[in-house]
């Protein structure tokens, strides 16, 4: 799912685990574990752990917002051939400056994702990706830094040619981020977005923010697992 990762998540920040060396990629099928059948739909992606999205301000220094609610929608089909993210929420949001962050993302559905079946010893079983550059993508961060009197407002988005890509491990994956949850898993790890270009954006906003969370991957109705094949 490796291509599907790189939409995945504006707030979530851009990080992918690379664990290894990947084979190369093989054909791609998402399987749903309820019917054994391919699965053309909507996927909830929620986290497991706290997403936390980093950078470093001019004139601040280091920024960390750690995040306990994260959930995003994307679409698929069995073939990994295609997707889109449609929904983004990141909610209870903090800073390492005492006060709450806000994060919000427009212009949705972002398209150009796919997933690919690229298993690695010892790590995932494939990745989801979102296309890079995208001018779409357009994520508002609101930090109120309380302890140093400040509100910074930034928006992010894709501007370089590197994907953002999430990592995506079946529930029956040894390797899979947390072995406690019995489910189908993704895992951002230090992908990035950078700033963008808009009259909002104040002097102390980070160039780059890097996000790092782990999430499971149910179908959307349904709440099915999921199992990348090739």
């Amino acid at each position: 799912m490796r291509r599907l990762s790189r939409i995945a998540l504006p707030v979530l920040g851009a990080g992918v685990l690379t664990l290894g060396t990947a084979t190369a990629a093989l054909a791609t099928t998402i399987v749903d574990d309820s019917t054994g059948l391919g699965y053309n739909g909507d996927v909830a992606v929620t986290n497991i752990n706290n997403t936390v999205i980093t950078g470093l301000g001019p004139g601040i220094g280091s920024i960390s917002v750690t995040c306990t609610s994260a959930a995003l929608t994307a679409g698929v089909v069995a073939n990994g051939s295609s997707g889109s993210l449609k929904a983004v929420s990141l909610t209870g949001c903090t800073n390492n400056y005492g006060g709450s962050t806000t994060i919000s993302v427009s212009n949705l559905p972002y398209t150009g994702g796919s997933v690919t079946h690229d298993p690695v010893a010892g790590g995932r079983d494939g990745y989801l990706t979102i296309d890079a550059p995208n001018a779409g993508v357009d994520v508002r961060a609101v930090l109120n830094l309380t302890s140093i009197g400040k509100t910074e407002i930034c928006h992010y988005g894709l501007t370089t040619t590197t994907d953002l890509v999430i990592d995506l491990y079946n529930k029956t994956n040894a390797n899979r981020p947390v072995t406690g949850n019995s489910h189908s898993q993704g895992a951002l790890t230090g992908e990035k977005l950078q700033k963008i270009s808009n009259p909002e954006n104040t002097p102390g906003c980070p160039s780059t923010v890097t996000a790092n969370g782990k999430y499971q991957v149910l179908t959307s109705p349904g709440g099915n697992d999921l199992t990348l094949a090739p």
